[in-house]
């Protein structure tokens, strides 16, 4: 019978750059603020909104997209096929006790549970990856059999209704019918990466889709699960994939984007330790030999990822996404700034300076300098008028509401764009 597999997950730790920070002297800071006419507040107290925009249309289309088979079941099934419905039927409205009638030829039943049970589970691998111990009892005769399940899952109803809602509520926020394939995963994997911490201290199982969603922590199952609900809600094929790396179980996806397969593993774009909103694209939309490096699978049971299209993206770091251009601190050159266009493939280097937890807003950009203290500093999008807004080492920088939030040793600021 199926029970539960715990996954495991190594963790990458990011050696934060060394930078020079340099004296200054307070004057020397109060004027340089004053020259740039920049304003900052304490924002530690702030409430901070969240996006939330009222498009039912989707909302509805999405929600449509998550709800369990909705069918009536007969008091008895006398075939394979009807019995693994029922089956189905109840693993899907997250049932844990539950009686089955076959009406049939008993003379293989232990196989004809098995078969059913297997085949109903492999429907929908988010279920799937969700079922947890199973006891199954069953009194029959020649032609007749009654027959007992106890299931147990990750997380129940309640919870899963909660999470429908919650991935609906979410995809309101943009438009699907807009955007390529590859926008949906980045925007799926950005998600799920800045929103999660990778840990096993949850209240609900870390393995579900559930903490990974309502408690921002969770492990690879969980990292994995939410993203095949909230791609497939967003009309990308994606699967589900279970295998191994050398600390032992891991799980992740493959997406189809513009027609080809690719891994996606959100787990391993999550830096370890946290860094909040900074996301990774090292295993994002790679191939099947890069991800044999360091990912073994049961390469027949999955289509195969053969082309590297996307190889570029495992060099963006701290990546700030407009207009399709893609503006990034360079793994491969120091962490320096750079720009691609996402339509071209056309790269350009848009300073010297190394920039970290990049922003944007309007013309302009924002960023941590670690080739000046970290400090908090501006350029614009063409790469002119760079220049240093606030003399201390920043980092966490995020937009929200025309203002700009950034923390540093006094805790959050924030200033107005």
């Amino acid at each position: 019978m199926l029970k539960r597999i715990t996954f495991l997950v190594i963790a990458i730790v990011l050696v934060k750059p060394i930078y020079d920070f340099g004296s200054q002297w307070l004057d020397e800071a109060k004027q340089l603020l004053s020259d740039n006419n920049v304003t900052i507040q304490n924002a530690t107290s702030d409430v901070l909104s969240t996006v939330n925009s009222a498009k039912d249309s989707l909302v509805s289309t999405a929600t449509n997209t998550l709800v369990t088979m909705d069918v009536e079941l007969p008091d008895s099934v006398q075939t394979q096929q009807e019995l693994e419905d029922s089956f189905y039927y109840y693993l899907s409205r997250w049932e844990t006790n539950f009686e089955i009638h076959y009406v049939g030829s008993t003379s293989d039943i232990d196989n004809l549970i098995q078969k059913a049970v297997d085949e109903a589970a492999n429907r929908d691998h988010y279920i799937l990856g969700h079922l947890a111990d199973r006891k199954i009892e069953y009194e029959y005769s020649s032609f007749d059999a009654k027959i007992k399940v106890h299931q147990t899952y990750l997380t129940n109803a309640v919870q899963e209704q909660a999470v429908n809602e919650k991935v609906a509520s979410i995809l309101s926020t943009v438009s699907p019918e807009e955007m390529s394939d590859f926008q949906k995963v980045k925007f799926v994997n950005d998600y799920i990466v800045k929103s999660t911490a990778y840990s096993e201290d949850s209240t609900a199982s870390p393995h579900s889709a559930y903490a990974v969603m309502f408690e921002h922590k969770g492990v690879c199952q969980g990292y994995a699960l939410l993203a095949l609900k909230m791609l497939q809600a967003l009309g990308v094929e994606t699967q589900y994939v279970v295998g191994e790396v050398y600390t032992g179980g891991h799980a992740w996806n493959l997406v189809k984007v513009d027609g080809e397969w690719y891994h996606l593993d959100t787990t391993w774009n999550d830096p370890t330790p946290d860094r909040q909103n900074v996301v990774r694209y090292e295993y994002f939309l790679i191939d099947d030999t890069k991800m044999e490096l360091d990912h073994t699978w049961i390469q027949d049971d999955y289509p195969n990822a053969s082309n590297a299209k996307f190889k570029f993206m495992a060099q963006i770091d701290h990546a700030y996404e407009q207009d399709n251009l893609i503006y990034y601190s360079n793994v491969d050159d120091n962490n320096i700034l750079y720009r691609i266009d996402l339509n071209t493939g056309e790269r350009k280097r848009l300073t010297d300076s190394r920039a970290q937890y990049i922003v944007g807003f309007g013309d302009w950009l924002y960023f941590s300098n670690y080739s000046n203290g970290a400090y908090l500093s501006k350029i614009r999008i063409d790469g002119s008028d760079e220049s240093i807004l606030y003399r201390d080492e920043v980092n966490n920088l995020f937009v929200e509401d025309g203002y700009l939030y950034f923390s540093t040793d006094e805790g959050l600021k924030k200033m107005e764009l």
